[in-house]
């Protein structure tokens, strides 16, 4: 019997994956592993499945690690944690996603797990006879857990019994019978016993309490499954991935890995320590009914379902390795085509990558996708896509293209700050109590996505399913820590900041709960949000005496790398036929606007470049610095060398559609270029919508 089948006749649990999307969230999350006090941090950098480790130091940026994370530095590093220029804490062992207020993902994959762990014991505890709903946590730092020898430092573990401890009171404040009230009164009552860890080291271990909690879960499956007895209320089971290979429950309802595998092993197998059919308290099976397992990860593997699914359907069909030439036909008549054109276009979108019809396997769920009528393989088209398609490939940078861009690429790096005029200091001061009353001490809303899998007309498909709303409050921190952090992401004093505290809370008195994570990046941020809008005109740039080192297209010698990962360029590459004055020997683009300009050769210009993303960054008074999309160097009028253009394309269709923190960044790269020319090197910028052309923009400098 397949998988397919076992899903089919419901001989398993179905399957709901979730995760979190936190609001701007990148593909990537940080995990601090080391820290050595005021001198450095080792941190991790995930993003599509790869890491990158990287040792930083106090002011140094996370751009070192990611581009992505421009803006974002480390402000301090003490015994066990770091302290983040958003003014956030973060311990050892605790991975964080960036978003605008870094929160703790771990510990909403927490909030998640739990929350859909109440609902199915709710369900399975109103039955005639009931079902013990078991969940299980993997974490990969047992120190975390446990604690060290001293039984400190077991952060994940507090963390973990404060969420129960919050859940169990709204669960309490929920109508339900008198039993499950009393079920969930004696769990609040004794929290530490509804938890239970097993971890390898744990093999040897004489401690009373660790040797019960490992006897519980490898040798009590039986009393597990029970609500009487000492183990009547444990149902919340930690371990690190590597649990012994073939254990599993089958009362286990919901998986949280707050861990990735770190391997592309098989999603069956994943899946597997909670597939099983639950028993319930007299120990029959239930075999009568559809059952589903939450399986709650992070956003790194969000396309689980996806795999799962393929890997499913994998098990009963052949997948296509080329498209025979009888089909093509068949589907070009019917698409109105001719056998050529359909298959140059297949070419020119890399499905195929040869005459032979032969599928680019990176590209084969989009490729059913858009042409459903070649998956013949019983892998589902149109609900499976390929996440992996947004692998970094390599473009190579042409040398003598370089050389003749160098001076222009070297002053753009050339660093640069901002000074504000004195007049500032008292618009912040008048500003505070109003911005603290936008929305400052108040909850955020995280959305999880929920995914089941689930089997349509025989084959495994991908079905969305409700997701859920959190509103929670952030970590609570000292009121002195609050203030001293705030001032350093702000540079506002902490008398002043103290004072705006101290009166807003007379207008609209808050708890101490709100004086947290989450409030204080929220102040940061609209602080931000409050100086793009007010400075404007108020500053001014000034050259450091930094010399260029290192860039994304030069070495730190001042030579042109060989290459460079097309992410970093374009989201998009087109196979074709690139300008020799192109710095790139491929056609990578981010939008139809500027892959018009990547293509056009324009007689005037002696080379041009797409900027890698965020390499070029000018300072702003927005919340980031501003990096523009393409330089040019191109002839005089008179045919002598030589004329310095930038440009920012937008695909908008006149600039009163640009945002409002895209028109402060561009005001600001105005400004920026006439502090350039003031230096001595004038470099012209334009802006670029849509129906705009390049060779217009040329012409008209080109003949002022």
């Amino acid at each position: 019997m397949t998988a397919k089948d076992a899903f089919d006749q419901n001989l398993i649990k179905g399957v709901a994956k979730e995760h979190l999307e936190i609001p701007d969230v990148s593909e990537e999350k940080v995990k601090v592993i080391a820290t050595t006090k005021g001198t450095s941090v080792t941190l991790r950098h995930t993003k599509a499945r790869n890491f990158v480790t990287r040792e930083l130091s106090v002011g140094e940026p996370l751009s070192l690690i990611s581009p992505d994370f421009a803006g974002l530095t480390i402000s301090e590093i003490g015994t066990d944690s770091i302290v983040l220029s958003n003014s956030q804490e973060k311990k050892v062992g605790e991975e964080f996603a960036v978003d605008a207020y870094s929160v703790s993902y771990q510990e909403q994959m927490l909030r998640l797990a739990l929350k859909r762990h109440f609902e199915t014991e709710r369900e399975n505890f109103s039955r005639p006879i009931r079902i013990k709903t078991l969940a299980l946590f993997f974490i990969d730092s047992i120190q975390s857990f446990r604690g060290n020898e001293n039984g400190e430092g077991a952060w994940l573990r507090g963390m973990f019994e404060k969420l129960l401890a919050e859940q169990l009171d709204y669960e309490l404040s929920l109508p339900c019978s008198d039993d499950y009230k009393a079920y969930l009164q004696s769990t609040k009552a004794n929290i530490s016993a509804s938890i239970a860890g097993y971890f390898a080291q744990d093999a040897d271990e004489s401690e009373a309490g660790i040797a019960n909690e490992i006897d519980a879960i490898l040798h009590k499956k039986k009393e597990l499954l029970s609500f009487d007895g000492e183990l009547g209320i444990c149902r919340f089971l930690f371990s690190k991935w590597t649990l012994r290979e073939g254990w599993d429950n089958p009362n286990v309802f919901t998986i949280a890995k707050l861990r990735s595998s770190g391997s592309e092993i098989s999603k069956l197998q994943e899946v597997g320590r909670g597939l099983r059919l639950p028993v319930d308290e007299l120990g029959n099976r239930i075999s009568n009914e559809q059952f589903l397992l939450n399986y709650i990860i992070d956003f790194t593997e969000k396309n689980f379902a996806s795999k799962l699914v393929a890997e499913i359907n994998g098990q009963r069909h052949e997948v296509n390795t080329n498209i025979p030439r009888a089909l093509l036909v068949s589907v070009a008549t019917k698409r109105g085509s001719n056998e050529m054109e359909l298959m140059m276009e297949l070419y020119r979108k890399g499905y195929i990558i040869d005459p032979d019809r032969t599928i680019n396997t990176s590209k084969i769920f989009d490729l059913y996708a858009e042409y459903p009528e070649f998956n013949t393989s019983g892998l589902v088209g149109n609900k499976v896509k390929d996440r992996n398609t947004k692998a970094s490939k390599e473009i190579k940078i042409r040398p003598a293209r370089y050389e003749e861009l160098r001076q222009l690429w070297e002053e753009l790096n050339r660093k640069y700050i901002i000074f504000f005029e004195k007049e500032v200091d008292k618009l912040v001061e008048d500003s505070l109590l109003k911005i603290l009353d936008d929305g400052v001490f108040s909850v955020q809303v995280i959305n999880s996505i929920r995914e089941q899998v689930g089997i349509q007309d025989g084959t495994a498909v991908v079905m969305e399913s409700a997701g859920t709303q959190q509103l929670f409050n952030g970590k609570r921190i000292p009121y002195r820590d609050f203030l001293k952090r705030a001032n350093r992401a702000t540079s506002v004093p902490i008398k002043l900041l103290h004072s705006a505290v101290i009166k807003y809370s007379e207008l609209a008195p808050f708890g101490d709960d709100f004086i947290n994570e989450t409030s204080l990046t929220r102040f940061v941020n609209k602080f931000n949000e409050w100086r793009s809008e007010h400075l404007q005109g108020r500053f001014s740039y000034r050259r450091t005496t930094t010399n260029v080192s290192d860039t994304a297209l030069s070495k730190a010698d001042g030579s042109p790398k060989e290459v460079i990962a097309q992410g970093l360029v374009g989201v998009h590459m087109d196979y074709g036929i690139v300008s020799d004055k192109f710095l790139y020997d491929s056609i990578v683009y981010d939008s139809p606007l500027e892959r018009e300009n990547v293509l056009a050769d324009i007689d005037e210009v002696i080379v041009y470049v797409k900027i890698p993303r965020k390499s070029i960054s000018i300072p702003t008074i927005a919340d980031s610095s501003y990096s523009p999309d393409f330089m040019y160097v191109v002839k005089k009028s008179n045919g002598d060398h030589e004329i310095n253009i930038v440009v920012e394309t937008k695909s908008v269709e006149n600039e009163t559609e640009l945002r409002g923190n895209e028109k402060i960044k561009i005001s600001c790269a105005e400004r920026f270029f006439e502090q350039l020319k003031v230096d001595g090197y004038t470099v012209h910028f334009r802006r670029q919508i849509n129906h705009e052309s390049m060779l217009q923009i040329v012409k008209e400098i080109v003949t002022e």
